[in-house]
């Protein structure tokens, strides 16, 4: 009888131990986040570093869109690549932005559109031909690309002469020194650069074409399809809301939904 008692308090025991482990394992399951750590890489006005009342549009939509599930959003900086680089090894959960290309697949999920980019090409004013409307258009000319960017493969597969740099501000010293003929890129960040370091020369654009990002969430981790759906919630709240476009007009950038292309000479 002792021996049976004894049998009876062990299974007892053991089924009590197993019930409390699952319990704490669903508990940890279940239990909601409430930080996400997204890598920007400095590209103003949309992610500007080191400015906590102004950190750039893509980064407050970002923080709006994951409070709305009551989730504080982190935003280092980095250099483009070391940004790329810590999402896809999930040693962060995402990108602040990112735009879509194929090879990024296996590394990233997309969010729904975060915003809209305008891409063209800048040159020194009446420094190049005026009959350019496409990227085949100069293929003779030496292009300058922030490398690393998806516009460096596209650049690449339109048969131009690539020239890269690590950021907007080195492209214009090398338009202004004539290693470079034109800078193909994203308006928003050249004009920023060129404004922030009183650039001595008028600009050229030519605009090609609008392109919209994403937000970008690690493959890597363990949460990552919940945390996309997360954030696609908040966007399509803030966007109903209002929240959305009230950011847009902050940065004086709600006109960049505008479907229009622009040519100019600043």
């Amino acid at each position: 009888m002792t021996w049976l008692r004894n049998r009876n308090w062990a299974i007892g025991f053991l089924a009590i131990f197993l019930f409390c482990g699952i319990s704490i394992i669903a508990d940890a399951h279940e239990k909601p986040r409430r930080n996400v750590t997204l890598a920007c890489n400095p590209f103003p006005p949309s992610k500007i570093a080191e400015n906590l009342k102004m950190p750039g549009y893509d980064v407050e939509i970002l923080r709006a869109a994951f409070a709305v599930s009551d989730i504080k959003v982190k935003t280092p900086f980095y250099p483009w690549k070391r940004a790329y680089l810590l999402a896809s090894e999930g040693q962060v959960d995402g990108l602040c932005s990112c735009s879509y290309s194929v090879e990024r697949e296996n590394d990233l999920l997309y969010s729904i559109e975060l915003g809209n980019a305008r891409i063209g090409l800048f040159s020194i004013a009446g420094h190049v031909p005026q009959y350019i409307t496409k990227l085949e258009d100069v293929r003779n000319l030496r292009i300058g690309v922030v490398s690393g960017y998806s516009l460096e493969k596209s650049a690449g597969d339109a048969g131009l002469n690539v020239v890269t740099a690590t950021s907007e501000q080195t492209l214009l010293g090398m338009l202004y020194t004539g290693q470079i003929d034109m800078i193909y890129s994203f308006r928003a960040p050249v004009l920023v650069a060129q404004k922030k370091h009183n650039i001595p020369f008028s600009l050229e654009y030519r605009e090609l074409k609008h392109a919209p990002y994403y937000g970008c969430i690690s493959r890597k981790i363990d949460d990552a399809y919940a945390l996309v759906e997360t954030l696609n919630h908040g966007l399509r709240t803030i966007q109903a809301n209002g929240v959305y476009n009230s950011i847009l007009k902050k940065y004086g950038v709600s006109e960049m939904s505008l479907a229009n292309p622009t040519n100019w000479i600043n």
